[in-house]
């Protein structure tokens, strides 16, 4: 790739010789080679070019270009520049073509043009994977499973039966979706039964397009319904979705949250790390919910709420401050309480 084809992927001003070969992008004080782009967007890495070794960087439409640069592409400083341009050099994990010798594929699956099918995988009867697809080392994939055109899987991850996932969706490793849900009904106080009852998960699970699932994540399968994840739907590390749940379109869900069971969340809703939402919630489209907070009831659309239990996030730093000043408050009706005591006690002495 050349420094020109890089400014013409981002819609960017090139100044200087647009013929050299890029390589790869770097940090600025990362760059080795002749064929790194460093990239400088930001008040740090600019100033980082001084010392750089780079000949070519991509830097902020609103900087001045710095002497000694043999090319610069001058781009947009907001953050989709960044996603554009990692896109553009990010080629994926490596994997071989074709379905490899020791993959275990039921002779009832169909695997679309161009998959690829990494060593030790096993796919179950009636599954059928899209064209170009890529199932990477070690993943374990169900009965009656559907995964659409040029996805991911990266390796270790379990698809349980009857799961359906849309086209370009990435699953980080070690995912798991199509766990049972984790419902049982306690015995009754009193009771003699000797153990929780079981309420076994004959639903499944859709995911949409676009949807990106992180390492460690869990996706139960509903009871009897099914559980859902729009299209767009981005979900971090170590996830907890539970039975039953329906997620909207373009949601952000950060790591160790914990969705319970039959839970309803809206359209662009975001949810912060290690937040948990109590069962049968429901979340308005638009909704923030701040990290580590524990919802409880529902959630208003467009609205932000924080702590736990969560509340609208002004309520709460108001409790916040009055908790705060609440050493202060003690300290002084303490020292009223002294006073008045020594007044009593001067009265009686009178």
């Amino acid at each position: 790739m050349l420094v020109r084809d890089v400014a013409a992927a981002l819609s960017a001003q090139l100044v200087g010789d647009g013929s050299l070969p890029i390589e790869r992008i770097v940090h600025p004080a990362a760059a080795v080679k002749p064929s790194d782009l460093a990239v400088a967007m930001t008040s740090d890495t600019f100033s980082a070019l001084a010392n750089s070794k780079a000949q070519a960087a991509v830097i902020s439409e609103k900087a001045t270009p710095p002497a000694g640069l043999k090319a610069t592409i001058l781009a947009s400083s907001d953050r989709s520049s960044l996603a554009r341009l990692t896109a553009l050099f990010d080629g994926g994990p490596w994997h071989a073509a074709g379905v490899h010798p020791t993959a275990v594929v039921a002779p009832d699956a169909v695997l679309g043009e161009g998959v690829s099918i990494g060593p030790y995988v096993t796919i179950g009867a009636r599954s059928r994977i899209g064209a170009g697809t890529a199932i990477l080392p070690q993943v374990t994939i169900g009965a009656d499973v559907t995964i659409g055109s040029r996805g991911l899987v990266h390796s270790g991850v379990r698809i349980g039966d009857r799961v359906s996932i849309g086209e370009r969706v990435i699953i980080q490793s070690n995912a798991v979706i199509g766990a049972d849900g984790f419902s049982f009904l306690p015995p009754a106080p009193g009771s003699s039964a000797p153990m929780p009852l079981r309420i076994h998960s004959l639903g499944d699970i859709v995911i949409g397009d676009d949807v990106e699932i992180g390492a460690s994540t869990t996706i139960d399968r509903a009871t009897l319904s099914t559980t859902r994840i729009g299209h767009g739907t981005k979900i971090d590390n170590q996830v907890q979705v539970a039975h039953n749940v329906t997620i909207g379109n373009g949601c952000l869900i950060c790591g160790k949250a914990g969705i319970s069971g039959s839970v309803q969340i809206g359209d662009g809703v975001l949810i912060g790390g290690g937040a948990g939402v109590a069962d049968h919630v429901k979340i308005g489209a638009g909704a923030m919910i701040a990290a580590g907070s524990g919802v409880a009831t529902n959630v208003a659309a467009g609205s932000t709420v924080s702590g736990s239990p969560a509340m609208p996030h002004e309520r709460n730093t108001e409790v916040f401050a009055f908790l705060m000043r609440n050493k202060r408050f003690t300290k002084a009706i303490k020292d009223a309480e002294a006073r008045i005591e020594a007044l009593e006690k001067a009265n009686k002495e009178k």
